[in-house]
């Protein structure tokens, strides 16, 4: 096991594996800038960064690469995370729900508010686009969490939709938005 060296501090060490070299950051952490090769463990899985990102990991990001995934029983609770900034306009399909998924809680994470006149998010199905949440619950301009509990069950798959309007003049703005479901 080797040690990164910086010119004025040690940090954290460096992991071969499968002949990759990695520098174990611990758990993600929401505000930190990851850099290339830096892995972290989230949501029961790990990853390792193959380029500098604020992103969330997942299976399906392109910042991340998976090195080791969890295994979720069909008991437990499921958690989709979806990214998304101010160049979303309009609908986007974020997830496809299983028959008689019950779509627990969404949490909305912004990271860098939008700073748009008028943005508006809202997160749900073709029939009601604000199903799961709102505009009204979620706040684009305040960098924060925000938790709505729909625990809404779906009885057939049906794909959920974010609805983003980055508001006019937007130059900045994002977030991942978490899905659990049973």
């Amino acid at each position: 096991m080797a040690i990164e060296i910086t010119p004025d501090k040690v940090t954290n060490k460096t992991i071969s594996l499968n002949g990759l070299s990695v520098i174990w950051a611990g758990e993600w952490v929401n505000t930190k800038t990851y850099r290339k090769n830096q892995a972290v463990s989230y949501g029961g899985s790990s990853y390792r960064a193959n380029k500098t990102t604020t992103q969330p990991p997942s299976s399906e990001s392109v910042d991340w690469d998976v090195l080791a995934l969890g295994s979720v029983s069909v008991e437990d609770t499921v958690e989709k995370d979806i990214y998304f900034s101010y160049g979303d306009v309009n609908s986007r399909l974020i997830y496809t729900t299983g028959d008689n998924e019950i779509i627990l809680t969404v949490t909305i994470v912004i990271i860098t508010p939008f700073n748009g006149v008028g943005a508006s998010i809202s997160i749900g199905d073709s029939l009601v686009n604000d199903r799961l949440a709102n505009n009204s619950q979620i706040y684009l301009e305040q960098a924060g969490e925000y938790s709505v509990n729909p625990v809404y069950k779906y009885t057939s798959v049906t794909p959920i939709n974010l609805y983003l309007n980055q508001g006019t003049g937007a130059s900045q703005g994002n977030g991942y938005i978490i899905i659990e479901s049973k």
